[in-house]
């Protein structure tokens, strides 16, 4: 009898030993689980690169046009007024989305035109759109935003970028992760933090970034460097030196003007 009671309790589990390996069931899912995510992650990252490295051939084609020769276009660059039913100062890619075969016009004026899923970043959540749809484009469901340096139209801020032989392009930003907003394009440190700097987290803390010399590179922003104006000098370390040069322009000019206005003061007494 006591052997019997031995056998039943030596082909039995302890509640321990249970507990044991369902610790180590869920440790094991875990790694998968994240190994996996890990795997999706990167992909969506591979498949974002490809898609802004077609919209930059895309870009070159647009600015080789004779049309609007040297310039890459960007939003809230002047209307084209041959455009009846698209508005080019909305969205940039009301400029280069014609370029494309699959492109469908709005009907009227102010009317959505419709692209390809390249101009939708995979891992982008704000708006669900499939990977071979062609969907309506708008700040919500286009994933990337136009910067430029106003070279076009030192007056309009949002000006085209144009290109030229003594600009470095490796340091001059043209699309990026972004949330777009209507007629504007990133120009300094504050449109940075409203555009860019949100999607960051779409990459595990790297944001895309396509430039004007077609090169596209991955630049980490990590919550421990989460400071606006050391990031957009990482991505536009010529725009950032550019707006620090007029910064302290301006900044010469008003004290300028506060000298001679002391010394007219001075002479009229």
């Amino acid at each position: 009898m006591k052997l019997h009671h031995s056998l039943r309790h030596a082909a039995g589990f302890t509640l321990i030993e249970i507990l044991v390996v369902i610790a180590i069931m869920i440790t094991l899912a875990g790694i998968a689980g994240t190994a996996i995510y890990s795997h999706m992650g990167a992909g969506d990252e591979a498949k974002c690169r490809a898609q802004l490295e077609q919209l930059i051939q895309i870009g070159t084609k647009y600015s080789q046009d004779i049309a609007h020769a040297g310039i890459l276009p960007t939003s809230g660059m002047e209307d084209d007024e041959d455009t009846e039913t698209i508005n080019e100062s909305d969205g940039w890619w009301y400029s280069i989305a014609p370029e494309l075969d699959s492109v469908v016009y709005p009907s009227i004026k102010g009317g959505k035109m419709k692209v390809s899923a390249i101009f939708h970043c995979p891992a982008d959540e704000r708006t669900d759109i499939g990977a071979d749809s062609v969907f309506a484009a708008d700040e919500r469901s286009v994933s990337y935003v136009s910067w430029t340096d106003a070279s076009d139209d030192p007056e309009n801020p949002n000006s085209p970028i144009r290109i030229t032989a003594k600009q470095n392009l490796d340091n001059l930003p043209w699309l990026s992760d972004g949330n777009p907003v209507k007629g504007k394009s990133v120009t300094d440190v504050e449109t940075f933090s409203e555009m860019v700097l949100p999607a960051a987290e779409r990459h595990g803390g790297k944001i895309l970034v396509a430039y004007a010399s077609g090169m596209v590179k991955a630049i980490e922003v990590g919550e421990e460097d989460f400071n606006a104006p050391k990031l957009f000098k990482k991505f536009a370390p010529d725009m950032a030196r550019k707006a620090e040069a007029e910064g302290r322009s301006t900044s010469k000019g008003k004290k300028g003007k506060k000298r001679r206005k002391a010394s007219r003061d001075d002479d009229d007494e």
